[in-house]
């Protein structure tokens, strides 16, 4: 899309050039002294058409100019299927400041040691550890299908809560360090991780965008309830 958009102001850019070179000329090569009133009526008429094409032109283009330079601060990424679990195993691994998950189901599988899951939950374990800011919060799903999610995070001192009370929380989100969200199809499940086809959005290098989305995330964590 941003290519497309370079080659539409490259063209857009030519005509005004054009339309410029061309008004340049009449200038140049009309000889006043010689021209009936009527001549020049139509040749101003012209003239103020030109004009009007070249503002039209000119607006058009500073709004194409502006809307590529928002589309240049705003970086994302296309993650599908096992490609998230590399790129938010990836960004947790070097989270320094915080991890805030919001999931509807997190499935810990304590037979299977390198379940992917498994892998994300054990570096968010060793983020908090090293002093970064960790919040989870679940659905109510994930307490009834998989309490043992709970209690790896409880044993290990990671701050869990569960949704709001009679609300399905379907969101699957990943923040860190207030720069990267993921958000997307993908649950913490095996099948989701490894299986499936799931996509999700990594956004970075936008922080209107991530804040919203920190907002929203500390809205459902005060309205979260407490696990102990």
């Amino acid at each position: 899309m941003l290519s497309l958009n370079v080659v539409k102001m490259v063209g857009k850019v030519s005509v005004l050039l054009l339309i410029v070179g061309l008004v340049a000329g009449f200038f140049a090569g009309v000889s006043w002294g010689s021209q009936t009133q009527f001549e020049l009526t139509e040749k101003y008429n012209q003239l103020q058409q030109a004009y009007e094409q070249l503002k039209t032109l000119y607006a058009d283009l500073n709004q194409t100019y502006w809307s590529l330079k928002k589309a240049e601060l705003l970086k994302v990424a296309f993650l599908d299927d096992e490609e998230y679990y590399w790129e938010v195993s990836r960004i947790i691994s070097n989270a320094n400041k915080s991890i805030h998950v919001v999931m509807y189901v997190v499935k810990f599988d304590p037979k299977e040691s390198d379940d992917p899951v498994n892998l994300l939950l054990q570096k968010i374990v060793e983020a908090k550890n090293r002093g970064v800011e960790v919040k989870v919060l679940v659905d109510d799903q994930t307490l009834k299908s998989y309490p043992q999610t709970i209690d790896f995070l409880l044993e290990n001192n990671v701050p869990v809560k569960l949704d709001p009370k009679n609300v399905r929380t379907h969101v699957k989100m990943v923040l860190v360090d207030g720069k990267y969200l993921f958000v997307g199809s993908h649950n913490w499940t095996e099948s989701a991780l490894s299986y499936n086809h799931e996509v999700t959005i990594k956004i970075f290098s936008s922080k209107d965008i991530v804040d919203e989305a920190e907002n929203y995330f500390m809205k459902l964590w005060v309205e979260g309830r407490p696990l102990s």
